[in-house]
């Protein structure tokens, strides 16, 4: 019987094996090349050379501004969840509408955007001195070093938790709270000691991808001038020949992420969340009182610094040039913005189309589940680690696709198909097998039954999730400055030289705008299927 099962198990686990070797060598091989490069001079030449380069004060700091820009987004977006869902401010359901859109900001525009504001001459500090009565030019505040950074990148990913709490709101049983209130316990004390625990997975998830970016951030720290360790590993490519500092600083980066990651799962896996009760009954809007008004302050605040300065700012900007000057400008741009365009949605579509097989053995064959574990390692992979990875590897493994786009779009479907992995998991989650059973049993194929029964129902889905991931290779940065070929720029890529070169000038909030509105469309073609109810994977 044993040896019937092993036979059983062995087609299985051939089909299995099939499936991750690719995505293996794919992830692990710009990885283990990385490990390579920084090993190959021996582990104490190397601590010398990163002791010199003060590693030690630099993941400091990189750690302080992570820890930092996630306590303020947990600051910004866990009152507004509360508030958005919970009580009876008003507006909430437009703030709630609103709150989201900055996502569709890339973190580094918003860089550009306060670099503006906050220049020695720009309206800020012009208005400061003006009222201290002291020189036009005299820098009173300033956005660059760590506080500045942490404050940029709070502004464009704070939605990330206030997404996952306010689910988590809707989601948490009621009676839990009422029986809290029954036993004659503030409703302050309510919040911090049963509301908030209910909340920790929520917390912990929001706060994670908050704590990631801003650990693996490089066009922000890059623009407002702080010393990280993905911006020494970019200066190194740039300036040398020598992999050796930058390819064990990546190694580096990856085993901090790791880390990270698996004191998550082992926080999580400490403690129960489950609920006894269902939590269908609607909560009764919690009355704000007399501070109905500074909560209203507070939503209005956080909407204007991150969703309608940048965008004044830079259509302001960019109205300073004549009309006829930016289409010229735009024009001669149209190469990099059709670059961007295509590599995205040729990446998009690859991920959701790998991502719709491979959910598609996993939930009807149960095979492939390492697949997405391994893709969830390069989603958590920052950009500039996988950049630089991949264009060792390939150059030594593949040199007959090193230098072209293909490699890029290869890095936007490593970094990003974990997103169309979710989307496509969760719309296959919803079909049942029957309704395939039933289609194979009136005589359909297997094609016949994905195209007529299994597609039709998770193309909402699909579709989401593909406009997701369009969005996010973008908005690429770090990963796309080291795996362009040469004269193939995108529009980040662009944005980014214009501003480095000559600092933030018209015609970079110009691209800056395009860019946004790009992003923008889809973004919010995203959140108005979501509100009619269709199913878009997230």
């Amino acid at each position: 019987m044993a040896t019937s099962v092993a036979q059983a198990l062995r087609p299985r686990a051939l089909r299995d094996l099939g499936l991750l070797l690719p995505v293996a060598a794919l992830v692990l091989g710009p990885v283990g090349f990385l490990a390579w490069m920084g090993l190959g001079g021996g582990i104490g030449d190397l601590l010398a050379r990163l002791n010199e380069l003060g590693v030690l004060a630099t993941v400091g700091r990189v750690f302080l501004l992570a820890c930092t820009t996630t306590l303020l987004a947990a600051m910004m977006g866990v009152p507004l969840a509360w508030l958005t869902v919970r009580s009876d401010l008003p507006g909430r359901r437009f703030i709630r509408w609103l709150v989201p859109l900055p996502l569709a900001i890339p973190p580094y525009i918003g860089a550009i955007v306060y670099q503006i504001l906050f220049a020695p001459a720009g309206p800020l500090n012009t208005l400061l001195a003006r009222l201290l009565g002291l020189p036009r030019e005299t820098p009173i505040v300033t956005i660059y070093g760590l506080p500045g950074a942490a404050w940029v990148l709070s502004l464009f990913i704070f939605p990330y938790i206030f997404l996952l709490v306010a689910g988590g709101l809707e989601r948490m049983s009621l009676s839990l709270e009422e029986v809290a209130r029954a036993s004659g316990i503030s409703r302050w004390a309510v919040f911090f000691q049963v509301t908030l625990p209910m909340l920790r997975p929520a917390l912990l998830g929001g706060g994670l991808m908050v704590f990631l970016y801003a650990w693996a951030d490089f066009g922000v720290v890059s623009l407002l001038r702080v010393r990280t360790l993905t911006t020494i590993v970019f200066d190194y490519v740039q300036g040398t020949m020598d992999w050796t500092i930058p390819a064990s600083l990546s190694v580096f980066l990856t085993l901090i992420t790791t880390a990270v990651l698996a004191i998550q799962l082992r926080i999580l896996g400490g403690g129960t969340y489950a609920q006894v009760t269902s939590a269908s009954r609607p909560a009764r809007p919690v009355p704000v009182g007399r501070w109905r008004i500074p909560a209203m302050l507070f939503g209005f605040l956080v909407l204007l610094c991150a969703l309608g300065v940048p965008l004044g700012v830079l259509a302001y900007q960019a109205s300073r040039l004549s009309l006829p000057a930016a289409w010229s400008f735009l024009s001669q741009q149209s190469s990099f913005i059709w670059n961007s365009v295509w590599t995205a949605a040729f990446g998009a579509t690859i991920a959701i189309a790998l991502a719709l097989v491979i959910g598609w053995f996993q939930a009807r064959r149960r095979i492939g589940r390492g697949v997405s574990i391994m893709f969830q390692i390069g989603y958590a992979i920052p950009g500039t680690v996988l950049g630089l990875g991949m264009v060792g590897f390939f150059h030594v493994a593949f040199p007959w696709l090193y230098g072209s786009p293909i490699v890029l779009v290869l890095g936007y479907l490593v970094l990003f198909v974990t997103p169309a992995f979710q989307g496509a998991g969760a719309a296959l989650a919803q079909i049942s097998a029957s309704l395939e059973d039933a289609a194979r049993g009136l005589g359909r194929g297997p094609l016949g039954t994905f195209r007529e029964v299994t597609f039709p129902l998770v193309r909402p889905g699909l579709v989401g999730s593909w406009v997701l991931v369009f969005i996010l290779c973008m908005r690429e940065l770090a990963a796309t400055l080291i795996l362009r070929p040469p004269g193939f720029d995108t529009l980040p890529v662009r944005i980014w030289i214009h501003t480095m070169d000559v600092g933030p000038v018209p015609t970079a909030a110009l691209l800056a705008l395009v860019l946004v509105t790009i992003v923008a469309l889809p973004w919010l073609g995203l959140i108005l299927m979501g509100r009619r109810g269709i199913p878009v994977g997230w």
